[in-house]
This record gives C-alpha cells, structure tokens and sequence, in this order.
C-alpha cells in the first residue's frame, strides 16, 4: 500500500526509490537541486530533489539555495501526479509557480524527464 501523498513516509519511499534510478545517478556537471512547496489545508508541504553527484536524493524540508522551486497548490499537485493536468496547464491556472531560475528546466531536460517519471510516482 502506498503511503499517503505528501506525507513523511511517501517523502521517504520517493527518496528510497529516486537512489535505485541509474538515469537519475551522477551529474557530471554539478548537482540540480529542485524545491517543491505544496499549499495545503493543513500549511506547506516542502521537500527537495537532489540530482547528483551520486545517487539522485529526495530530502523532506526546503533546501538551503535550490536552482528551482515549483509553489503549487495540493489540487495541482495532486492533479499532476494523477496525470489528469500537466505543469503547463497549471502555470497557465496560476496554480503553479516557478521561482528561481527556470533556465535549469531547458539546460537541463534531459535529467529533468526522468526526474518527471519519478515524482509522478506509482499512479
């Protein structure tokens, strides 16, 4: 059974499963560091994905200088996890928000896509 969406324990199991990723494993040129702040009933929901060098890391918390952060409501989150609205869609609602550099997202499409497949998760 998969743990609750953003709770501490499906934090840990995105963590566990982003360190078995080969295509995720050792940037040559320096770590990416992805932030996402997820508004909830309940507060925020933060946590970070770490992209090299070694194994890819999923971190529960906001990072200390993330190249990126993604600020999205948890309808939108959830919705793009479910796989029923993509980030464009949500940028365009205002119900996602990029702060930082989005430049990482084209430099760096490549490791970005198998970043993508895993956030989205087990459906």
């Amino acid at each position: 059974m998969e743990p609750d969406f953003l709770s501490p324990e499906w934090i840990a199991a995105l963590d566990a499963r982003a360190q078995t990723l080969e295509a995720l494993a050792d940037v040559a040129d320096g770590p990416v560091v992805i932030e996402q702040q997820v508004r909830t009933a309940a507060g925020e929901v933060a946590y970070h994905l770490v992209l090299g060098p070694g194994p890819a890391r999923v971190v529960a918390g906001r990072a200390v200088a993330p190249d990126l952060t993604l600020l999205s409501t948890h309808d939108a989150a959830r919705r793009i996890r479910a796989g029923v609205a993509n980030a464009q869609a949500c940028l365009a609602d205002g119900t996602l928000r990029l702060r930082g550099n989005p430049e990482v997202l084209t430099r760096r499409a490549d490791l970005l896509a198998g970043a993508g497949a895993l956030l989205a998760g087990p459906r």
